[in-house]
């Protein structure tokens, strides 16, 4: 017996809708300030960024304007209200 012809071809691809915050990298640095939100906090960008997930390098692109991630740029505006502390992130 062929089960083959009953197999469905498996993709990766996720379609956004156009005003989905998940379809592009989001430009906050301008919104929240990265770089002055660094600062405020006397972090180097290695320890800022790393409770992020994200490399020095990386943050050192985002606070000069390269797009953030979505999912970073997510934990960012979270970080930033007040609803995500250092501890959530750290763990």
């Amino acid at each position: 017996m062929d089960h083959d012809n009953n197999l469905q071809p498996v993709t990766n691809e996720f379609t956004y809708a156009a005003n989905d915050a998940c379809a592009a990298p989001v430009r906050v640095h301008e919104e929240i300030g990265l770089r002055q939100l660094r600062i405020s906090k006397r972090e180097s960008q290695a320890t800022f960024w790393a409770r992020f997930g994200v490399t020095q390098s990386s943050g050192s692109r985002f606070e000069t304007g390269l797009g953030v991630p979505p999912p970073v740029a997510l934990l960012i505006r979270l970080y930033t209200s007040g609803k995500l502390s250092d501890g959530d992130l750290l763990a």
